[in-house]
């Protein structure tokens, strides 16, 4: 038990530190590229923080467990927005770019177009493969539309190249940092006697998402909102889009009917609200935090 706490507080202070230097990393990358800190978050940020998931659920699905990957997906896309933003808007209002609705909003259509295909509830290999090429051409997009390269001077180059490394070397130790919490906490939970289901829905839920909750707490507790909703947005649209999409070439996924007739509609009723919030005040208040965390609070009793 003491060796078990020992890790917990360690991964705790990984955890923190790693947060603390990512949220820093990539403020200072949006200024060297002349970008917003919005766009750092939603691609350089998320695929820091999404990178275990995708590895997890390609390996999820390898094993003949691909049903495991989509439910890791949709149920880490339903934590990030009502719990992670949920609990950063209540400590602070998020104020971000306008930008940030337009991108909330391809979050929602990939999400439905990836409901969609769960129609006749298995997603095929053909299908994954188009939810990878929607990504890419995402990317291809952002790059074409704000990151000119090129504009980079010289005298700052090294600089920003640094600081991308500084950006995924810290978000390693985060995700490492949250393991080590996740692992130490649910041994601990069972050597009290917590019962399974107490600790699946809490602990370990809550914990594969943990990388993005410290990420967007510090942004939030730093004043760069941006950051935080940024981060959270981008590591949506990549679970969406290339978790089930890895997943479903390595393996064709049955669908779940629970995840297709609850979750998904769940989960596109809060990018919703998310977005509308965005689109009408650049911002999600405590107002749109309150209605989300209780969304949530629904999600998690419903599992009982």
């Amino acid at each position: 038990m003491i060796q078990e706490f020992i890790m917990f507080i360690i991964g705790l202070t990984l955890l923190i530190k790693g947060s603390d230097e990512f949220v820093e990393a990539g403020s200072r990358v949006a200024k060297g590229f002349g970008v917003s800190e919005f766009l750092i978050a939603l691609v350089l940020a998320s695929i820091a923080t999404t990178l275990p998931e995708v590895t997890v659920s390609a390996i999820a699905a390898y094993e003949g467990n691909s049903g495991i990957a989509l439910g890791n997906a949709v149920g880490s896309a339903l934590a990030n927005i009502a719990l992670i933003l949920g609990v950063s808007a209540m400590i602070m209002p998020l104020k971000v770019d306008e930008i940030a609705w337009r991108n909330s909003l391809f979050m929602l259509a990939v999400t439905f177009y990836a409901w969609f295909l769960m129609r006749d509830m298995t997603i095929s290999r053909f299908e994954g493969f188009s939810l990878i090429m929607i990504y890419l051409i995402f990317l291809y997009y952002l790059y074409k539309k704000h990151i000119a390269l090129e504009e980079v001077g010289r005298s700052n180059g090294k600089n920003v190249k640094r600081d991308v490394v500084i950006l995924f070397l810290s978000g390693i130790v985060v995700v490492v940092g949250a393991r080590m919490v996740v692992t130490s906490a649910v041994t601990i939970a069972r050597t009290l006697e917590i019962p399974e289901v107490v600790i699946g829905l809490t602990l370990v839920s809550i914990g594969t998402s943990l990388p993005e909750l410290a990420n967007s707490l510090t942004a939030t507790l730093k004043k760069i909102p941006n950051i935080s909703v940024g981060n959270i947005v981008g590591a949506n649209i990549l679970d969406i889009l290339m978790v089930i999409g890895i997943a479903s070439i390595i393996r064709p996924i049955t669908v779940d009917e629970s995840i297709f007739s609850f979750t998904m509609p769940l989960t596109l009723l809060v990018m919703g609200i998310l977005t509308l919030s965005l689109r009408l005040t650049n911002k999600v208040s405590r107002g749109t935090s309150a209605v989300l965390l209780m969304i949530y609070a629904y999600f998690l009793y419903s599992q009982l």
